[in-house]
């Protein structure tokens, strides 16, 4: 496993088609197994994907998260309703200054390599945009962005992942 120096850029606003529900560390799979219907979704009612899925963290209490998953889709792009085996939505990803980082492995690396661009943004003198109230984490976008399909890598040692965390 291998991560990327850690480096600051701005990012345009992203909209995007996706999904948001409560999971916990041991069911984190179920809304990642949403990724291939949404794309299905998308495709199969005309529209394309503009760039990798991701994962959006919204709040995080202890084992227990809120998380959204979504791909990126062209401005103006819908679903119609009841077109996937769950709610989705349209958003946008905030534009704005992101610390990040790519990380080069396993998934079970993420949360290492998460730490290690919070701990070097803190160190850098960075705020991060998020805050903890009552042991209630809340971010505005802390992303894992998924630039290797599973499905078409096999060697999870290959796997990219782009963590993106907005700065106020």
């Amino acid at each position: 496993m291998t991560s990327s120096e850690p480096y600051i850029h701005d990012r345009p606003a992203v909209p995007f088609v996706g999904t948001t529900t409560g999971v916990t560390r041991a069911t984190i799979a179920e809304i990642a197994d949403r990724i291939p219907a949404l794309i299905g979704a998308l495709t199969s009612h005309g529209g394309t994907p503009a760039g990798a899925p991701f994962f959006r963290y919204l709040e995080i209490t202890g084992d227990s998260m809120t998380v959204q998953v979504g791909v990126p889709v062209l401005p103006g792009t819908a679903l119609p309703e009841h077109v996937a085996p769950f709610s989705t939505e349209v958003g946008e990803l905030p534009a704005g200054r992101y610390a990040t980082l790519t990380h080069v492995g396993p998934f079970d690396g993420l949360a290492g390599a998460t730490q290690t661009l919070l701990d070097r943004a803190r160190s850098d003198g960075l705020e991060v945009d998020g805050d903890v109230l009552d042991g209630v984490e809340r971010w505005v976008a802390r992303l894992e962005i998924y630039l290797t399909d599973p499905r078409m890598e096999t060697d999870p040692n290959r796997y990219e992942t782009e963590l993106a965390i907005k700065l106020r």
